[in-house]
């Protein structure tokens, strides 16, 4: 008796499985219906995209009607929007951090325009320039670092390539002269 209690108890997982393996075509049928359905019907919007986003998740593989669906698209675009809220406030930090740089670049600069009108010494304007011309590498970093998205990606190459340049020439003039 014990022996065919166990043997019991084994079998069931295996009559549940063998079960739930025979409903869930149609329960899959059903729910790729009414999404297929759905999606088929939304203007202005990729039948694709829909029927992606909705069958990803498991909540709307399950859902037996339109307001379950539309529960689901609700609960993934606060998911996302939530997402972009972060993004966006690291990025807003992180363009705080740029522009700290950037007023260092600008002062450095200055500084080494005042210093050739002035007519002193390369050996004192050339380092301005060379620290200048590492700002938007450091804002490059921090965005790189913190938002992982660089809106001024582009800026920054140019005003590295511009800050290098000024620094280059002070550099020739170093070491040939003016």
């Amino acid at each position: 008796m014990k022996e065919s209690f166990v043997r019991s108890l084994q079998m069931q997982p295996l009559t549940v499985l063998l079960l739930a393996l025979a409903i869930l075509p149609g329960l899959v049928a059903s729910t790729s219906s009414l999404i297929n359905t759905t999606c088929s019907k939304i203007p202005e919007m990729s039948y694709d995209y829909c029927v992606g986003v909705l069958s990803a998740d498991p909540a709307g593989a399950s859902a037996t009607d339109k307001r379950g669906l539309a529960v689901v698209a609700a609960n993934q675009s606060v998911h996302n929007v939530t997402s972009t809220l972060h993004m966006l406030s690291d990025l807003v930090r992180e363009l705080n951090t740029c522009i700290e740089y950037y007023k260092y670049m600008d002062e450095l600069t200055a500084s080494a325009i005042e210093d050739f009108h002035a007519g002193r010494d390369a050996r004192g304007i050339y380092p301005k320039l060379r620290y200048a011309s590492d700002e938007p590498l450091s804002c490059d970093m921090a965005l790189f670092e913190g938002a992982r998205k660089n809106p001024v990606e582009k800026e920054n190459s140019e005003n590295k390539y511009l800050a290098h340049l000024a620094s280059g020439i002070t550099f020739l003039m170093l070491n040939g002269g003016s």
